[in-house]
């Protein structure tokens, strides 16, 4: 898949802009359906590369169970954890469908998560 610069370069900044926005966040992963990470920042020992073929195998899921119920695409997908939260957004651009990965703690405010979250793939979309 041949992805833009700009829009790498859009990925670049969303993601800093969730780190630096969202307190209690541990990653943030931008990454292609198929799972090609296009831009990542990680504070704990969180595996890129794990992180963004689990998003797009969830995404995938989240596809088809959105349409098996008939409540349309899927949006997002969420994970509650015993030590936090793990939010998944969809993205889609003309060029290429994205996801965002964000992992926070507990001590994050999941609206905070995913207003931002929801702001980035926003810009992405316009990318």
């Amino acid at each position: 898949m041949n992805i833009p610069p700009r829009l790498k370069d859009a990925a670049e900044s969303a993601v800093d802009t969730l780190m630096r926005e969202i307190k209690g966040v541990k990653a943030v992963v931008i990454s292609t359906e198929d799972g090609l990470e296009l831009a990542a920042r990680v504070e704990n020992t969180a595996q890129v590369a794990r992180l963004s073929a689990i998003a797009s195998s969830l995404a995938a899921l989240g596809a088809v169970a959105g349409e098996e119920s008939g409540l349309g695409q899927c949006e997002n997908v969420a994970i509650e954890s015993a030590l936090g939260h793990i939010l998944m957004l969809q993205a889609r651009h003309d060029e290429a469908d994205l996801i965002v990965s964000v992992v926070a703690g507990k001590d994050a405010v999941i609206g905070q998560v995913l207003y931002f979250a929801k702001q980035a793939t926003l810009a992405l979309q316009r990318a």
